[in-house]
């Protein structure tokens, strides 16, 4: 064990003590920090602008201004059950943010396209409640009034041509109700008249309630980000393993280390090493969303209580269990892959050539994911978590369908019994390219060896 732990250390600290290893830790709660910081610097800073309609009357002008109208109600309904804030409450700055009108309507400073453009193109200035400003856009009806007219000189911000058609489309069915003798309100009050349908589960107990809660979604949820978080993991050790055994082969450090430790020892240090560094990340990854989430459900009990059920689903020990054991198995067998191939290299090129096969082989359990997040009872999911390089993720995203208990006891053995194979292999293949030298060529050599296979006579 002391050889263990003195190779886990060698490693571990060679791995954490470069600058590569702090920035990758920095990059993610940077990048969301920033990412959040520009989004909503974008929606707060979002310049007012100026659009006039052209028209006989004020009918259009008027169904874009209640389309806006009923927008803004709408962001402040969503900001209010965001920041669990109940009705009545008085519109604050942050509200108000949310809500703030970005298009706003100007009397037109001509009739015609051609009067218009010094004022779309910036040349010419129009009045209105923010100052003078270029006009954004001219909304012109036709003379036969069948087409609105969308004239702007910034062809990439289309909310407002958005807003105008479906304030066009509203108008047109008022206008058809109006003609058919109906109120022109027919519709809506038919939507609310309409019958609800309510989702609801067979409970054990009458007081569990029938009805379908956040609560019973998360374990599916929780189980779809573990299973996406093993495979950032394995994801993540593919840089590890095979570029640090690229550079103790060609530096020759191998016949250095096998002098003083035992190959599995060397090999069980690597892998103990390159986990611990993966799981500081995650870790911090990890610490950074819960301090995250906890300032957020600090400032919003609302918010605390949509987590709830998720914390809930991740400590149930029929999940986290399975997951844990799938994380493991998973690792040591993906690790000892890409050890082994490490091995056989002695250029970061030669590398490359190993990456191409193991990323497809990788973005299969991905393609897996999302299937699984759409129908977690989907048969694809069952038939591949039989597959042993599958089955550590699949594995966990089968448990929140609880699938019988002797196919998850039987999976568990089978990927434990692939995982002991695959590291046996690959200490096989990992002696051959650091101990004696053996490349890429002699891969297949050694896999026809270690099925019995006598090589063809050169």
């Amino acid at each position: 064990m002391r050889n263990i732990y003195l190779i886990f250390r060698r490693d571990f600290l060679g791995y954490v003590k470069a600058w590569g290893f702090w920035l990758s830790l920095a990059a993610v709660p940077l990048f969301i920090i920033i990412g959040a910081g520009f989004g909503y610097f974008a929606a707060s800073s979002s310049p007012v602008r100026y659009y006039t309609v052209v028209e006989p009357g004020n009918v259009i002008s008027e169904a874009i201004d209640a389309e806006f109208r009923r927008s803004e109600a709408r962001a402040l309904e969503e900001f209010k059950s965001l920041s669990g804030r109940g009705e009545g409450v008085q519109t604050d700055a942050a509200s108000a943010a949310a809500t703030a009108r970005k298009f706003v309507a100007v009397p037109a400073p001509a009739k015609t396209i051609d009067e218009l453009t010094p004022y779309l193109a910036g040349e010419k200035k129009v009045a209105g409640p923010g100052g003078e400003k270029p006009l954004f856009a001219a909304l012109i009806l036709s003379p036969d009034g069948r087409t609105l007219e969308y004239w702007s000189s910034d062809v990439n911000v289309s909310g407002l041509r958005f807003s105008a058609e479906t304030a066009m489309r509203d108008l047109s069915r008022r206008d058809a109700l109006v003609a058919a003798g109906l109120s022109s309100d027919f519709l809506k009050t038919a939507d609310e008249a309409a019958v609800t349908v309510a989702e609801f589960r067979p409970r054990e107990t009458a007081e569990q309630g029938a009805e379908v809660t956040t609560a019973d979604r998360a374990p599916a949820i929780v189980a779809v980000a573990l299973a996406y978080f093993l495979w950032l993991m394995v994801f993540s050790i593919i840089q590890y393993l095979l570029m640090g055994t690229i550079e103790e082969r060609s530096n020759k450090i191998f016949d250095t280390l096998l002098t003083s430790v035992k190959l599995p020892e060397l090999l069980s240090g690597k892998l103990l090493a390159v986990f611990a560094v993966t799981s500081t990340m995650m870790l911090s990854w990890g610490l950074f969303a819960g301090v995250g989430a906890a300032f957020g459900a600090s400032q919003s009990p609302a918010l605390m209580e949509m987590i709830h059920p998720f914390i809930a689903a991740a400590t149930d020990p029929a999940l986290i269990i399975p997951a844990l054991i799938s994380f493991m198995l998973g690792y040591v067998l993906y690790g000892a892959i890409f050890m082994a191939l490490g091995s056989l290299c002695d250029t970061i090129q030669e590398a490359q050539t190993l990456l191409s096969p193991m990323m497809i082989l990788l973005m299969l359990p991905m393609f897996a994911i999302f299937i699984a997040f759409n129908d977690p009872g989907s048969p694809v999911i069952d038939y591949a978590s039989w597959v042993p390089l599958f089955t550590p993720f699949l594995l966990i995203l089968r448990m929140p369908s609880d699938p019988p208990l002797w196919e998850i006891l039987a999976q568990m053995a089978l990927m434990a019994v692939t995982t002991a194979l695959i590291v046996w292999g690959a200490t096989k293949v990992y002696r051959a390219g650091a101990v004696h030298g053996a490349g890429i060529g002699d891969l297949m050599g050694m896999i026809k060896g270690a099925a019995g296979m006598k090589p063809k006579a050169g």
